[in-house]
C-alpha cells in the first residue's frame, strides 16, 4: 500500500529559527491517515457517522534524520501497514526532494466507541487493507 499526502511547511509550523516543531510531523501524519481513509471509502465522518469504532493512536515512535524547514514541500508517504486483529501499526514517511526527513510510526487501536474497550477489526476496514 502507497499513499500520499502533500505538504508545505508555514509560519505557524514552526519556531523563531524557522524550524519545525517535532509535534508537526505527527499532524503530518494524521493528515495522511486521513486522506488514506477516504481514499479507501471510509473518510472520517463516515466512521463517526455510520460505525461505533474509532483507531485512537496508542503509541508513537518519530525518527528525524534532518530538520523541515519554513516553506519545505513534499510528500508524507504512507509505507508500511501492520495489521493486528485489534490494531493498525502505519509508517509514514515525511520526505522532501525525494530525500526522507522523517520517520513517523504510529499504532491505532481499535476501539469500540460506546465501552470504549478494544475490539477486532472491522470487516469494513480489513476489505481495504493490502493482503
Amino acid at each position: 500500500m502507497h499513499h500520499e499526502t502533500p505538504f508545505k511547511i508555514g509560519l505557524a509550523e514552526t519556531d523563531a529559527f524557522g524550524v519545525v516543531y517535532h509535534p508537526h510531523a505527527l499532524d503530518l501524519a494524521q493528515q495522511n491517515l486521513e486522506s488514506w481513509l477516504e481514499h479507501l471509502g471510509l473518510p472520517l465522518h463516515t466512521i463517526f457517522d455510520d460505525y461505533q469504532w474509532a483507531l485512537p493512536v496508542v503509541r508513537v515512535e518519530l525518527d528525524w534524520n534532518r530538520p523541515l524547514q519554513l516553506g519545505d514541500q513534499g510528500l508524507t508517504i504512507l509505507t508500511g501497514i501492520d495489521q493486528g486483529e485489534r490494531s493498525l501499526t502505519l509508517t509514514h514517511s515525511i520526505q522532501t526532494g525525494g530525500d526522507s526527513v522523517a520517520t513517523v510510526k504510529v499504532v491505532h487501536a481499535c476501539l469500540d466507541r460506546r465501552s470504549g474497550k478494544t475490539i477486532l477489526l472491522p470487516d469494513v476496514l480489513l476489505k481495504q487493507l493490502p493482503v
